[in-house]
């Protein structure tokens, strides 16, 4: 028991200086990025200035070899290279400034407004590798009009994450379903996010235990145990609620509930996932 206890404090400390390493890493990999995007543009605009001229020679003497191949076949595909460098490089400062955000310990301001949609979309941005790793069939459902809630962005982007992260985990092979949902519950003024899997589910025996510290049924393969406790938590600060409906061997069913501020205004983010 002092043995788990003591692993339960080192998980806890790791978990506290988890946001300054990401934030460390986010802002060494942004440097160079900087370098790449700038890049990208001065050459996009260099190849804009020489089509022109290589086009006149082209018609006036024929094709010719660049880059190993002729003019005709790297026109399309040197503007395409170059098209890719730049961005590629714009999905890096994305994924880069979601991290910063996300590590970021902001916990004073907890009247920001909030667009649930706008930060869903930056959580999947952060997991994104993993959702595709987990499944062939991911699907998001960004709900139209729905009103803002107050709260810490951050810490709601946090949640999200969790309750992602455990759906991807729970997930057994990529055939199952991955879906999440936005929308407003207008008779309790309410902005719901919901999150479906048709993972393994969860023992009749855990559900009560599922928001307790430290516990996890995946200890053999790192799980802190930390996830939902912190996420129920947040949510709590934020008047809200997280309710699960999970049975064993065929999915599991998040909704998280936050109270709207505003008559519904928010336009739904219209993005391939």
């Amino acid at each position: 028991q002092a043995e788990l206890h003591q692993q339960q404090l080192m998980q806890a400390d790791k978990m506290a200086t988890l946001g300054i390493l990401v934030s460390g890493v986010a802002h060494e990999i942004n440097n160079p990025n900087n370098y790449i995007l700038l890049n990208g543009k001065i050459l996009t605009k260099v190849w804009n200035d020489v089509l022109p001229i290589l086009d006149v020679h082209h018609q006036q003497s024929g094709d010719f070899l660049m880059a190993g191949m002729p003019f005709s076949r790297a026109r399309e595909k040197i503007a395409q290279l170059i098209y890719g460098i730049s961005e590629g490089a714009m999905r890096i400062q994305k994924i880069v400034n979601s991290l910063k955000d996300f590590a970021r310990q902001d916990k004073g301001d907890m009247n920001q407004e909030v667009a649930i949609n706008v930060v869903l979309e930056s959580a999947i941005v952060i997991v994104h590798n993993l959702v595709k790793k987990s499944t062939g069939h991911f699907k998001v459902n960004y709900g139209d009009g729905l009103p803002l809630v107050r709260g810490n962005i951050q810490q709601i982007e946090q949640v999200i994450i969790n309750l992602i992260t455990n759906a991807c985990q729970a997930l057994e092979n990529p055939s199952q379903k991955l879906t999440i949902t936005t929308r407003y519950r207008r008779r309790r003024n309410e902005v719901l996010l919901i999150v479906a899997d048709e993972g393994v589910g969860i023992a009749p025996e855990n559900m009560s235990r599922i928001m307790d510290p430290f516990f996890t049924t995946r200890r053999d393969t790192s799980g802190t145990g930390l996830g939902l406790s912190i996420s129920y938590r947040i949510v709590k600060d934020h008047k809200g609620e997280l309710t699960y409906d999970s049975r064993l061997g065929e999915g599991t069913t998040v909704v998280l509930s936050l109270p709207g501020i505003k008559t519904p205004k928010e336009t739904r983010i219209l993005r391939p996932v």
